[in-house]
């Protein structure tokens, strides 16, 4: 099962898909490839969970990845 989490103003939000090939999983994973999509064009940093931690990513978007976070930029001011 793969994971997608959102920091955000409101706490975190998770996304998850099942690693069966199914319409329902298929439709998980297009969702939270194009949410990885507009964080990133939004200035957000992405990290993703491999051998029990995490790291900054860059790279396409994998399903098979135990678990990605995405945490928005800070303002200052």
């Amino acid at each position: 099962m793969g994971r997608l989490i959102v920091a955000n103003r409101r706490g975190h939000q998770v996304l998850e898909w099942p690693a069966t090939d199914t319409e329902e999983a298929r439709q998980q994973i297009a969702l939270a490839e194009r949410i990885i999509q507009e964080a990133r064009a939004h200035g957000a940093l992405v990290s993703k969970k491999g051998d029990g931690q995490h790291v900054l990513d860059r790279a396409p978007f994998d399903p098979q990845v135990e678990e990605y976070q995405i945490v928005a930029p800070i303002a200052g001011g």
